[in-house]
C-alpha cells in the first residue's frame, strides 16, 4: 500500500479539485492534470530490465596498490530513479569516485557509468558481488524494484611487496649472505623435484622423452640435491588477533616477511617449507620453480582459524623435521605466552626467532616502556632472536639481518 501513494494522491488532487468547483466555483478544468498525471504514471512502469556489465582494472594486485573499476549499467524500461550500489569487500576502501550512483532515466536516456578505485589494505582472495540496484518510479505510483545484476568479479591482493622493489633490493641481499649455498653443486639424489625446460649444460640421460614428444618442447627430469640447505618457516597467525587493526597487525607484517624471504631462499636454490600455527597448514619443503606459487597461495589464506601451541605444531612437523634437519625460522609476537611455549619445544642452535613489534607504530608513548620488557622476555627465551620494530626497520632490512644469521 505505500508503493501506492502516488497513485493515492493524485486521486485525491482529483477529487478535491472536484469538490472545489462545485463550491467556490473553482474552474473544472484543473480537475484534469492531476488525472492525465495519474494516467500517464499508469503507462509507464519504474525502471527495470537492468544490464550490468563491471570492468576490473586488474584481478590480482598488492596491498596498497589502488584498482579502477567500471560499471556499465543499461535500463530495458520504465521511467524514475535509479540507484546503483557497490558492495565493496571490508578490506577495501574507495580511494577515489563512488561506489555509490544515482541517475534518472526515462526513454531518451538508458545508460549509466559509475567509475571508482579501489585500494585494497589487507592481503586475500575477495570477491565483488553482483551491483545492487533500486529502481522508483517517477510518481511512486508503482512499487519500488530492487535486485542484484551483473556477475561477480574475484579479487586476489598479494602481501605488499613488489616485485620492482624486490629486483632492486636483489644485489644488497646478495652481499649479506652468510654461506655460499651449496644447492647448484650438490650432487644429484634420486629423489624427483620437478619437470622443466632443457638448460646448456643438462646431461642427455636426464631428457624426458615422452614430456618432450608430448609438448614439442625439450623437457629435462631435475631431481633433489644433495647438500641443499632447508629452511622452515613458522608463521604464528594468532598474533593477527593480539594487537593492531584488521590491516594493521603483526601478522600482516609476517605474512609479507615470510613471502619476501621465501623469493629470496628460493631464488638461491634452498629447499623453503611453511608451517602456520593457529591453522595447522603445512607446506612440504621445496626448492621448485612452482613452490614460490604454492606458497604465496598459503600466505594469502593464512589466518587464526583454531587453538594450537608451537609445541603442538612441531610435534605435527616431526617427520619433516627429521628429514631435513633444516634450520628454522619463527616469525612471532614475543610476548610471555609465546616464550613458554617456545621453552617447551627445547633449544635448538639452528632456530632463529623473529619478533614482530607493531607496538612503537601504534603509539610512541608507550614504545620504550615495551621495548624494556621485549629485552626481558629475549633473555627468558635464551634463544637467538632477531627484533622486528615495523616503525623502524622495512622488510628488506630484516631479511638482510635473518641471511646474515643464517
Amino acid at each position: 500500500m505505500e508503493d501506492m501513494k502516488g497513485a493515492s494522491f493524485f486521486v485525491t488532487l482529483f477529487l478535491w479539485f472536484i469538490v472545489m468547483s462545485l463550491i467556490f466555483g473553482v474552474p473544472g478544468k484543473l480537475a484534469v492534470f492531476p488525472l492525465l498525471l495519474l494516467i500517464m504514471g499508469l503507462l509507464f512502469d519504474a525502471p527495470g530490465d537492468f544490464e550490468v556489465e563491471r570492468e576490473i582494472e586488474k584481478a590480482q594486485t598488492f596491498v596498497g596498490n589502488e584498482i579502477e573499476v567500471l560499471v556499465r549499467v543499461r535500463v530495458g524500461r520504465g521511467i524514475g530513479l535509479v540507484m546503483v550500489r557497490e558492495n565493496i569487500p571490508k578490506a577495501f576502501m574507495t580511494s577515489s569516485g563512488s561506489n555509490v550512483g544515482y541517475f534518472f532515466t526515462y526513454p531518451g536516456r538508458r545508460s549509466f557509468q559509475l567509475s571508482y578505485k579501489l585500494l585494497p589494505l589487507k592481503r586475500g582472495v575477495y570477491e565483488i558481488p553482483k551491483t545492487e540496484i533500486i529502481s522508483l518510479h517517477f510518481l511512486r505510483i508503482h512499487p519500488m524494484k530492487w535486485g542484484l545484476y551483473g556477475g561477480v568479479n574475484e579479487i586476489v591482493v598479494l602481501p605488499k611487496i613488489g616485485i620492482t622493489r624486490w629486483v632492486r633490493s636483489w644485489r644488497a641481499l646478495e652481499s649479506q649472505r652468510s654461506q655460499i649455498s651449496k644447492s647448484l653443486s650438490g650432487v644429484t639424489t634420486l629423489e624427483f623435484k620437478e619437470i622443466r625446460e632443457y638448460k646448456p649444460g643438462d646431461p642427455f640421460k636426464v631428457i624426458n622423452w615422452k614430456a618432450t614428444a608430448r609438448t614439442g618442447k625439450l623437457l629435462v627430469n631435475e631431481y633433489e640435491k644433495e647438500g641443499q640447505d632447508t629452511i622452515i618457516l613458522f608463521l604464528d597467525a594468532r598474533m593477527g588477533e593480539e594487537v593492531g587493526s584488521i590491516v594493521e597487525n603483526p601478522l600482516e607484517y609476517g605474512i609479507e616477511l615470510a613471502y619476501a624471504l621465501s623469493i629470496y631462499l628460493l631464488g638461491r636454490g634452498s629447499n623453503v617449507g611453511l608451517y602456520i600455527i593457529g591453522q595447522g597448514k603445512m607446506v612440504t619443503p621445496s626448492s621448485s620453480l612452482s613452490h614460490r606459487d604454492t606458497i604465496l597461495k598459503a600466505l594469502i589464506a593464512s589466518e587464526y582459524r583454531k587453538e594450537e601451541t608451537f609445541e603442538e605444531a612441531f610435534k605435527k612437523s616431526a617427520i619433516l623435521l627429521r628429514k631435513f634437519n633444516p634450520k628454522v625460522v619463527i616469525i612471532t609476537n614475543v610476548i610471555p605466552e609465546v616464550v613458554e611455549e617456545i621453552k617447551k619445544i627445547g633449544k635448538n642452535r639452528n632456530t632463529l626467532i623473529v619478533d614482530v613489534s607493531v607496538y612503537c607504530k601504534l603509539s610512541e608513548d608507550i614504545c620504550p616502556l615495551i621495548n624494556l620488557k621485549k629485552l626481558a622476555l629475549y633473555r627468558k627465551l635464551g634463544a637467538r632472536v632477531i627484533p622486528w620494530d615495523v616503525s623502524k626497520y622495512s622488510t628488506m632490512e630484516i631479511i638482510g639481518k635473518i641471511v646474515g644469521v643464517l
